[in-house]
This record gives structure tokens, sequence and C-alpha cells, in this order.
């Protein structure tokens, strides 16, 4: 059971796994320094698609894919046949540069940046729900129209940011430069990337399947002297693959809630910095397999209770009354056309919607593991 002591750190925002401000003035200060000597622009700039939106339809049919029964992983709940998309342009040079000296912001990091649960190296941070209130450009780049039309182009199915505080969620994985230095003279760490890949592999964020249908990973870092850093994963065999790493600028869709995938730590560079937004299916019929596994406050320390759960509220209450107003049209235009009341349907639609709703809340709900977890972690 969880101790008064550790839910009042939870509800209070995870305070107590907030980045230490001497590592903020250590690792990061210095690298939002030497960004704002190279951003072409004030950061205050807008958003504008024609100039910091590179993506091009015909990206669709040039980049390579895998579908998910290339995988190994089809499944009756899946939203599209894709898998996962190699890299492919996204956002322009500029547009990375104004979103990087957003995000690294002293003001930015020491209220938002928190400890990754996830991360197996102990070394890396998450930030999360801070885009709407705090990175002005960022939040309007997820949020235009044409960046939602790109990631469905590339997802195969049209999709909505899941919500706000979803929108270019952080990882954070930071080294000294002599250890980067260290790591790209060690030439035989790079031949062993090709080799082979087990599970106990040092990772920013650990083995996971994420908790909302599809999510769109954006490289935010340069990744010249980057050495491995590819996302792997694990098809429906067991067996794990590596996808291609994206480059500055360039994106990867993933169906992350239905394929288990680890970003490794990668060598030879002093950061790894990627944005991830977060998606469902804009058609509120099509299946919703979201859960709160890895982002709920008491599962994700980047989560603030207060801001998170009212919006995974509004989430799946816009998804109810959506589907509650489809099966009342349903059934009032049967009934104008004269035709039989079918009961049998109307029992599995509102079965359907029970379930949706029940799982709403159980989602919310906190295990005694999931308590032990937090603490362990915490200590």
């Amino acid at each position: 059971m969880a101790t008064v002591e550790l839910l009042t750190q939870i509800e209070q925002g995870n305070i107590h796994k907030r980045i230490p401000v001497d590592s903020y003035d250590v690792q990061v200060k210095p690298i939002y320094e030497e960004q704002l000597k190279s951003v072409s622009v004030v950061p205050s700039v807008e958003f504008d698609p024609e100039v910091h939106l590179v993506f091009k339809k015909e990206y669709v049919n040039e980049t390579p894919k895998m579908t998910m029964e290339e995988l190994g992983l089809t499944s009756p709940t899946q939203i599209s046949e894709v898998g996962v998309t190699n890299p492919f342009p996204l956002f322009s040079k500029e547009a990375v540069e104004i979103m990087r000296s957003e995000v690294l912001r002293e003001e930015v990091f020491k209220k938002c940046a928190r400890v990754s649960m996830s991360s197996t190296s102990g070394l890396d941070a998450v930030i999360r729900g801070y885009a709407k209130d705090s990175c002005p450009f960022t939040y309007a780049a997820w949020k235009h129209p044409k960046t939602i039309e790109a990631v469905s182009l590339m997802a195969g199915v049209e999709l909505e940011l899941i919500m706000d505080y979803e929108i270019a969620q952080i990882n954070v994985g930071m080294k000294s430069a002599e250890q980067a230095k260290n790591e790209r003279a060690d030439l035989a760490r790079r031949n062993s990337l090709n080799d082979s890949y087990n599970d106990d592999i040092p990772a920013i964020v650990g083995w996971h399947n994420d908790s909302y249908p599809f999510v769109c990973v954006l490289m935010l870092s340069d990744t010249t002297y980057m050495i491995g850093g590819e996302t792997l994963l694990k098809t429906g065999t067991g067996k794990i693959i590596p996808t291609p790493g994206p480059s500055m600028g360039k994106a990867v869709v993933l169906q992350g809630r239905k394929i288990l995938h680890l970003a490794p730590v990668p060598l030879g560079s002093t950061e790894r910095i990627t944005a991830v937004s977060s998606y469902r299916a804009k058609n509120s019929l099509l299946p919703d397999t979201s859960v709160l596994k890895t982002v709920k406050p008491e599962t994700n320390y980047g989560s603030i209770y207060n801001d998170f759960y009212p919006e995974w509220l509004n989430c799946r209450m816009k998804v109810i009354m959506d589907r509650a107003a489809n099966i009342k049209e349903k059934f009032n235009t049967a009934s104008e056309k004269g035709e039989k009341f079918d009961k049998e349907e109307a029992f599995k639609l509102l079965k359907d919607l029970d379930a949706y709703v029940k799982h709403s809340w159980t989602e919310m709900e906190v295990s005694d593991k999931e308590y032990a977890a937090h603490f362990i972690k915490k200590n």
C-alpha cells in the first residue's frame, strides 16, 4: 500500500524527482548556451508550415515501412497495417533549433524535467506536459493541421493528437564530452552493434509498449557522431531488430501500443534528445487501446497529477460521447426507416461502450505493485 508521504509527493507533482540544479548547470546549461549561438531566428518566431514543415507527400511512398504482418504482430485492434516507418524529414533545421532553445531553457527544464522512471542507465530525464504553457513554437508546430496530416499519411490512418499533455514529450540522455570522446574511440563497439541484440541493453527508455496507439518520434539532436541509439523492436517471434535512427529534424512513426520497443543509450555523443507526440485514430469508432501503464503520475515521474488526469478524462469523454451519439443516430435512423429494432446489435454496442467507460477509470487505479515500484525507485 502507498504511504501518506508517497501519495502526497505524487499529488504534489513528483517534485521530489526534479532534476537537481547542479545537474542542469553542469550538463544542460552549456548545451543551451551553445544552442543560442546557432539559433538563426529569435525564439519568439511563430510556426509557419511553409517554412518549418519540410514534409512532402512523396515521402509516403518513398519511405520504407514495416507492416504489422511483417513484424508478426497483427492484432484485431490495430488501427493500421503500418507498424513502423523509416526516418523521414518532418521539421526544418530552423524549427528544431527553436524547439531546442524553448525546451532547454532553465525555467522550463527546472520546472518540468523529472528523472526518467524507465531508464536503465539512471542518468536520463523526461519532460512532459510543458508545451502548451511554456513552449509556444513547439506547441503550434505539433498542433498544426498540416503536421497532423503528415503523421497521419505516414501512419496509414487519420490520426489526432491524444491530448495536449502528450505533445512533444522530451526524452533526454546526457553524457560528458570526455565520455563521448572515449566511446567514439572504441570502434569495436560500433562493429558489435551489427552482430546481435539481447534484452539486457542499457537504455534511455527501457523495453515498453507505448500507452497510446501511435507515436511520432522526432530527433532533436545532432547524430553525426552518434553510434547506435536506433530504436529496437521485438517481433512476434521474440527476435530483436533495429530500425534506422533518425537524424536531426527527421522522425519515425510507430504503432507503439502494439510493438514492444526500446531506445538504447547511444555512444559517441554528449546528448540524445527526442520529442515524442502521441496519437489515436481520429474516428472515435475505431479501436482505442490507450492505457496509462507508462504515463500516469504513479508510474511516470514526469506526469503531474493535477494536470494529467483532467486531460485523460476529457480525452476519454470525447470518445464516449462520439460513440454514444453514433448509437443514438444508428437506431433513430433505423426507426425512421421503419426497420425492426435489433436488440442484439443494441446490446453489443452498449456493452462495448460500457467496457470503454469501465476501462477509462480502471486505468486510473494504481496497484500495490505500481506504488512499490514508485517507492523503490524513489529511494
